[in-house]
């Protein structure tokens, strides 16, 4: 990992700037992705935040009335709904956004208890160098962004970023592709294989999809809960 100053600020935002190189190699579907969220910005800060984060992660919720508030990973952070949220509840979150202009605008609006950076799966290169570990990572529409051969690395370097007695969320898609976006097929199934190859523990929370948030009807949900051991 390359050095960060996470000196610089903007509004109530930390930023991470990196200090030599460390940026992520990404395929040309995620260049893609992140091209697109980054183009739309504003439509996509705008979606995010027309639904509330508490009705949308309800299938964890009771893990954050009973955890301790420590540290926080928000991976994919987009409209900064999420670590906002967790930072208004005591996390101290670093939230992980690689499409520029809708990181500006999340950064513009962000909690004091968020740390900002440009950094990207599967390898997340440009995090801060504190903290090591995170009791808290969480992936909220993420994976399916992520093609098939990116996905072992990606956990790999999750697992690694879990703390020992840390939790990790991650939400399933099912639904069609957005050539824009492209999403790929996801399964509980998959997952909790390369989670227990990396010494990790599955759990699906909802073996029956939930609803979309955004109310379209031919996009259903699964969270997955995964622990160290």
């Amino acid at each position: 990992m390359k050095s960060l100053n996470a000196g610089c600020a903007e509004g109530n935002a930390i930023i991470c700037t990196l200090d030599q190189g460390g940026i992520d190699v990404l395929t040309s579907s995620t260049k893609d992705t992140i091209t697109h969220y980054s183009e739309k910005a504003q439509h996509y800060y705008d979606l995010y935040n027309s639904v509330d984060a508490e009705s949308v992660h309800g299938d964890w919720k009771a893990f954050l009335q009973n955890a301790k508030a420590g540290t926080a990973l928000d991976v994919g952070a987009g409209s900064g709904r999420d670590a906002n949220w967790l930072a208004e509840q005591g996390w101290k979150v670093t939230a992980a956004e690689p499409a520029d202009e809708l990181r500006n605008l999340a950064q513009a609006n962000s909690h004091n208890g968020v740390t900002w950076c440009n950094a990207s799966l599967p390898a997340l290169t440009a995090l801060p160098q504190q903290p090591k570990t995170y009791d808290l990572i969480l992936l909220s529409a993420v994976w399916m962004h992520l093609p098939e051969a990116e996905r072992p690395p990606a956990l790999k370097r999750l697992a690694e970023l879990l703390s020992e007695n840390g939790t990790m969320y991650i939400s399933l898609r099912f639904g069609p592709n957005d050539e824009a976006r492209p999403m790929h097929p996801v399964s509980y199934e998959e997952l909790a294989i390369l989670a227990k190859n990396n010494g990790l523990t599955a759990r699906n929370l909802n073996p029956v999809p939930s609803q979309d948030s955004l109310k379209r009807d031919d996009v259903k949900w699964i969270t997955v809960e995964v622990v160290k051991g």
